[in-house]
């Protein structure tokens, strides 16, 4: 396989409301739910799957069948030899639009280490977000002011004070094409009006300090673990002086092309903002997903092209070759791990 392949909208059942601005930016309607899944090899786990839904819920479809099955069938073409081995067969990229209509839970992730102990899985769920969208009062909450002792956070969470969670919180107003990197164990919560393109790695691991407003039970909060030891997924320093490890400063890599996350996400994610005015060359080949955010023109890579605008996304095999973009175009490339 050497085409980018197309990717429909793949909404996944989830506990939140939201989803008018996917169906916006998609030009589409009738579609329910907040998040889309893009260029997913990530089926929902079993245990927050509702009734009624395939077992492979999540996992991108093409034109071709199921993502998975097409990496499954050829990995090295679809991810080169590379990361094919350094995650069993797995991109180790998890992309996702996000449209949030109510504010989301606070809530963290777990990092690698304490997933590797008591998930089962290589990875945790360390993030980032491009925002593609937000109305004037959108808001983010976004690590802890100052550190705060974990036996107040326990007392937040037993007595479910929402309240007194999200005022020790750096509360951030947010504008369309700010980016931010939300490392695991930080604690956040989105609020409503904000729709981003969320960067990740490939789990559903969510530890929610607030959670009986959504209807979510302790186990389920915890990840079955319970809370005394979920409460130790959460960074509890203070983050009011060094934002800007937060807020990453986009840095130049070839005329055209943008890398919207600092060095120290690459390990779990890159991500290339390109703005064509004409034509614009990707500066590697490689597996990617391909967000395209707006105008329209095309997409070249070594066996052919295809025409390309704003609400359209793609998954790129790493045999595709250097990707080319022509016309009037911006897109946001999501590029797995530096492996």
């Amino acid at each position: 396989m050497t085409a980018p392949l197309v990717l429909e909208d793949n909404r996944v059942p989830v506990y939140y409301a939201g989803g008018a601005g996917i169906d916006e930016f998609r030009g589409i309607s009738g579609t329910t739910g907040p998040e889309d899944w893009v260029g997913s090899l990530t089926a929902l786990p079993a245990a927050i799957l509702p009734p009624g839904h395939p077992a492979d819920t999540g996992v991108s479809r093409t034109a071709r069948g199921s993502l998975a099955d097409l990496v499954a069938a050829d990995p090295a073409g679809w991810l080169g030899e590379r990361l094919a081995a350094a995650f069993d067969g797995h991109s180790g990229l998890l992309v996702k639009l996000l449209d949030a209509g109510e504010r989301l839970p606070v809530h963290c992730h777990p990092g690698r280490g304490f997933a590797r102990r008591h998930l089962g899985s290589m990875f945790g769920k360390t993030e980032g977000w491009i925002v593609l969208a937000a109305t004037p009062d959108a808001r983010v909450w976004l690590g802890l002011r100052d550190r705060v002792d974990r036996a107040d956070l326990r007392a937040w969470i037993d007595g479910q004070d929402t309240a007194a969670m999200l005022a020790a919180m750096n509360e951030l107003t947010v504008h369309p094409g700010q980016v931010l990197y939300v490392p695991a164990g930080l604690p956040h919560a989105i609020g409503p009006g904000v729709m981003i393109t969320e960067l990740q790695e490939p789990t559903s691991f969510s530890v929610l300090a607030d959670h009986t407003a959504f209807g979510v039970g302790a186990d389920a909060a915890t990840l079955g673990v319970g809370w005394d030891l979920a409460l130790s997924c959460f960074d509890l320093g203070g983050y009011a002086g060094r934002l800007d490890e937060l807020l990453p400063v986009p840095r130049p890599v070839v005329p055209g092309v943008t890398s919207l996350f600092a060095p120290a996400a690459d390990e779990f994610f890159r991500a290339w903002l390109v703005e064509c005015a004409d034509a614009v060359t990707l500066p590697e080949p490689g597996f990617a997903v391909v967000v395209v955010t707006g105008g329209r023109g095309e997409l070249r890579w070594s066996g052919g092209a295809m025409p390309v605008t704003r609400g359209r996304t793609l998954v790129v095999p790493a045999a595709a070759g250097p990707l080319q973009f022509r016309g009037q175009v911006t897109a946001i490339v999501c590029r797995p791990p530096e492996v």
